[in-house]
């Protein structure tokens, strides 16, 4: 069915241009009808609000009712998934996160989220060791979403690739509302609740939602239950205050595991029969509780927030049975002026951020499965899957950053942007199976690293602009990457360094007409010690990590969107050469290979039609052909998905939105995402056929 797909793709794309641009008949009468829209303000940057026009960087938002309007909010793919330069690979597997990547950072993830700073609202969902679990994000709470693309370590330390800061939707402006959805797909089902209301500048709301079935691919049950309060509080003379708290329990997610080419080609919804047998899976109970005020006085703005959240994990997998309560807490502080003379602003912005997390890790032989002679005494002494302790430590990461930054007007249309930020992570580890106090005290690991950056922005149009920028990124290993040794000890891996990079870009973005935007960036980024991972022949799956000397990425990125009476179009477009320039391991030279997990092309558009009655939409996605180990001898294909939805607005006076849809609609097998590095080539995680499905969201207006 590739052809078919390719087919549909190329159909799709010979309408998304022309739709975005009116036209007129030949000889006719053309009347300018161009209309000048404010451009969208956005908070990511860690400035006040400001226009992304203004800013040296890529910047995007997403306003999920808007831009993807009628979505399921299952994954977020379906949030992401027009965003330049980012790529949301979905496991469709219950007890893993999406792999997201931006500019290709954060491919080399075996779960989580890796060199991506996530956060909800302003306060950070990513843990001191970089590492950020999205499992308990209620997607049905989010309005929108804002994406800085390219190195965060200026501002944001401890992260390579970007930032996604994902926005609740706030509280009605004045009365109540409620909403009610539900949605139906292929044995997968979920009910959401939501209501909130304003009572003078105070305003609450909550959300419950309810997911449970079985995914695409057999042994991928799950269930589990999601909950979110926020409380907000505006008073007069600019403070403002944000009270939010998260609860999340899921009782059961089994873990269907990765295939090989052959076995999904045969039949890409079996699962992989050893994780059957060690009875892979999860069990997460997490929460999060954040306070966050903010106070605006004339030229001065102060922001402060803190956060403290549990998180306990018991993870049967196929080499060991895990147990991890982790503990996070932070809180950060920034102070900003914001003045200068009219047409010359000055801006200077410090801040400081603390972010703490202690980890209690067992690690047990998993002896589901074993028997007789295989089921040795020593490691399963008893009748139990749970066998002999193989790892008891705690690990405490704890990491300070600030940072200092100024912009100041060269002249009324040319502004000039500096930042310098330092940070310094430690690393600690208590050991408690160790006898000899050395052992069981190693010396700590201290992580440190200054990251400048420097930027300049010409607004040369009254809704255009260009920038160019140079900036540095730092990101640490893991703590989980660092306790994955090889050797089958405890402790922390003493040779595995944080990677560090530079970044070079130029771009050029803005609006023009009824609505058209554009956004085109190009870029050249040059990594040391990136971190790859790699299997071990009998290591059943365990993912290890090891440094590769230098790395180089050269891309270009842009999207193009516009209106034409009731049609919407866009398309966005990522073209990536992620190459090894000094890596050889063992003798085995991998210079100018393709850095595995990371698709050289990604193309996604769409089509939109909203009449009175409703929402037509047709959105497509290519994905490119893209290597899935370091000698570049195993391929995931290329791929083609089509998708359509229909959704229906009821005149009535509750707002009734039936949505009935289609995904894959011919039916393509494909690996939605890869496991880097694999042993056994077991590379490939498979993406659902032909999918159909119903839901309906009803509320008051």
């Amino acid at each position: 069915m590739a052809s078919v797909g390719t087919w549909a793709l190329s159909a799709v794309l010979a309408v998304l241009l022309p739709a975005g641009v009116p036209t007129g008949a030949a000889g006719a009468q053309v009347i300018d009808t161009t209309i000048f829209l404010a451009p969208v303000r956005v908070t990511v940057s860690r400035d006040a609000a400001r226009s992304p026009l203004d800013l040296p960087y890529g910047l995007s938002r997403v306003l999920l009712d808007s831009t993807r309007a009628a979505t399921r909010r299952a994954s977020l793919t379906e949030a992401l998934l027009f965003v330049p330069g980012v790529s949301v690979s979905t496991r469709y597997n219950p007890t893993q996160d999406p792999r997201l990547a931006i500019r290709g950072f954060g491919a080399r993830s075996a779960f989580g989220i890796r060199g991506v700073r996530v956060l909800r609202d302003g306060i950070p969902l990513t843990a001191a060791d970089g590492q950020t679990a999205v499992d308990f994000l209620d997607l049905e709470s989010l309005g929108a979403a804002e994406v800085f693309r390219g190195s965060a370590g200026a501002l944001y330390g401890n992260s390579s690739g970007g930032v996604v800061d994902l926005k609740t939707t706030p509280p009605p402006d004045s009365g109540g509302r409620a909403r009610v959805s539900g949605w139906f797909a292929d044995g997968i089902s979920r009910a959401s609740l939501s209501g909130g209301r304003a009572l003078g500048g105070f305003g609450m709301q909550g959300t419950l939602t309810r997911n449970a079935g079985e995914g695409p691919r057999e042994y991928s049950e799950f269930e589990s239950t999601n909950a979110l309060a926020d409380a907000r509080w505006t008073a007069l003379g600019g403070t403002s205050l944000q009270l939010t708290a998260s609860l999340y329990d899921a009782p059961r997610a089994q873990n269907p595991g990765a295939l090989t080419a052959s076995e999904m080609e045969a039949d890409p919804t079996l699962p992989d029969s050893n994780n059957i047998l060690k009875k892979a899976g999860k069990v997460v109970r997490q929460s999060m509780f954040a306070l966050q005020g903010a106070r605006t006085a004339g030229a001065f703005s102060w922001v402060a927030n803190a956060h403290l959240g549990w998180r306990d994990l018991d993870n049967p997998q196929a080499f060991a049975m895990i147990e991890l309560d982790r503990q996070t807490s932070g809180g950060s502080v920034r102070a900003q002026y914001d003045g200068g003379p009219a047409g010359r602003p000055v801006r200077l912005a410090i801040g400081a951020d603390l972010l703490n997390q202690s980890d209690d890790r067992l690690n047990f032989t998993n002896c589901a499965g074993l028997t007789g002679a295989n089921r040795p005494p020593a490691t399963c002494p008893t009748a139990d899957d749970k066998g002999s302790l193989t790892v008891s430590q705690e690990e405490r990461v704890a990491g300070l950053g600030a940072f200092i930054r100024g912009e100041v007007g060269v002249t009324s249309r040319i502004a000039l942007t500096g930042t310098l930020r330092g940070d310094r992570t430690k690393f600690s580890v208590t050991d408690r199976r160790a006898t000899d106090p050395a052992l069981a005290e190693p010396p700590p690991r201290t992580l440190s690293a200054v990251s400048p950056m420097v930027g300049l922005n010409w607004r040369f149009g009254m809704l255009s602009s260009a920038y160019v920028t140079v900036s540095t990124s730092f990101e640490t290993p893991t703590t989980t990457e660092l306790a994955n040794r090889p050797e089958g000890v405890g402790g922390l891996n003493p040779d595995l360094k944080p990677q560090r990079g530079v970044s070079y870009e130029a771009g050029v973005k803005g609006y023009h007409g009824a609505g058209i935007r554009y956004d085109v960036a190009l870029f050249r980024i040059v990594t040391k010690d990136e971190l790859i991972p790699f299997q071990v022949p009998g290591g059943a799956g365990r993912q290890f990590f090891r440094n590769a000397g230098r790395t180089s990425r050269r891309g270009a990125e842009a999207s193009l969107s516009g209106t034409a009476g009731l049609l919407s179009s866009g398309a966005t477009v990522t073209w990536l050469r992620y190459v090894y320039e000094d890596f050889v391991v063992s003798g085995n030279d991998f210079n100018g290979n393709r850095v595995p997990g990371v698709a050289p092309l990604n193309f996604s558009g769409f089509v939109s039609l909203q009449p009175s009655w409703g929402l037509a939409t047709v959105e497509a996605q290519r994905v490119g052909r893209l290597a899935v180990n370091n000698a570049n001898t195993a391929w995931s294909e290329a791929y083609t998905l089509v998708n359509a939805r229909l959704a229906f607005r009821a005149p009535t006076a509750l707002s009734l939105e039936p949505v009935v849809g289609i995904d894959n609609i011919f039916d393509e097998t494909y690996a939605s995402n890869v496991v880097v590095n694999a042993t056994g080539g077991r590379f490939f995680e498979p993406g659902p056929g032909r999918t159909f499905y119903v839901g309906v969201r009803m509320g008051t207006r």
